[in-house]
């Protein structure tokens, strides 16, 4: 085969798995509408109480009247908004502070049992001082979401951002790089790997976050629709809720995937320049 065919071939296949599903999804999607079929026959036989684990045909009918009613809608925006909003300044935070520790080796000695004994206390501890301090509301939502994904995106991009080859390193001081040249050149583009799987963690700890503040004290969101469902002896409706942040966590997972890999694609083209 020649390499034009060759790269017919490649592109043609790279096409085909962007519209069709791998064989994986396939089987995840079968394994899935396995286990819904036999939730449903547990709860139509009662070998589970409907207390326990609803039919899913009940919990659809659930979410499908709150949709339609418009229940949903006000408590969706509110957790993707203070989600956002967490997740953003505790990017934001992590990699400014990333750099300055990266590059500043004593000073990651100094701040670093600090950081790791503040992230040591359970979230859901800290979440009612940060309702008194900053009362009920977004504001205090999204302090709560911040400090949850801050943790693991700080640290793997700080692993991200160290030095690992050392020829590289000594090349460009060589040819008089400064700092932010190095930063950019070549700590950068060799994070993005760490980097994207502390935000694709941290993306997790923003929902669990969202969800935790707003157990704890707000009066919007999905994590206060459960409260009010379970005060409710509504099971339907509380399962309803937790599919719909299933669904948007996985929307979100998908989302972070496409722009790691446009940002592989640049931290790839900025290393063959630097070289």
């Amino acid at each position: 085969m020649s390499a034009i065919e060759k790269q017919e071939h490649e592109s043609g296949r790279s096409y085909v798995s962007k519209w069709y599903p791998p064989k994986e999804g396939w089987v995840s999607l079968l394994l899935a509408l396995a286990l819904l079929l036999g939730a449903e026959c547990a709860a139509h036989y009662e070998w589970i109480s409907p207390l326990m684990l609803p039919a899913p045909s009940a919990v659809w009918l659930a979410l499908v009247d709150g949709l339609q009613n418009g229940g949903y809608s006000a408590h969706i925006f509110s957790s993707v908004r203070s989600m956002l909003a967490g997740f953003f300044f505790a990017t934001v935070l992590a990699v400014v502070l990333a750099g300055v520790l990266a590059s500043r080796p004593w000073l990651e000695g100094v701040v670093t049992p600090f950081i790791v004994a503040f992230q040591s206390m359970p979230k859901i501890a800290v979440a009612p001082l940060i309702i008194i301090w900053l009362g009920f509301g977004d504001l205090s939502k999204i302090t709560i979401v911040t400090i949850s994904c801050f943790f693991p995106i700080l640290i793997n991009t700080l692993q991200g951002l160290k030095i690992r080859d050392r020829d590289q390193f000594e090349l460009f001081q060589s040819l008089g790089a400064s700092r932010w040249q190095l930063f950019y050149r070549l700590r950068l583009p060799n994070s993005m790997p760490y980097f994207f799987v502390g935000v694709h963690v941290g993306m997790i700890f923003a929902l669990i976050g969202t969800v935790v503040a707003e157990f704890v004290g707000t009066d919007a969101g999905l994590g206060y629709l459960i409260m009010q469902s379970k005060a409710q002896f509504d099971v339907p409706g509380v399962f309803a809720c937790l599919g719909l942040l299933m669904v948007l966590g996985v929307t979100l997972h998908f989302l972070m995937k496409r722009v790691e890999m446009f940002a592989s694609r640049w931290s790839s083209d900025v290393s063959r320049v630097a070289v």
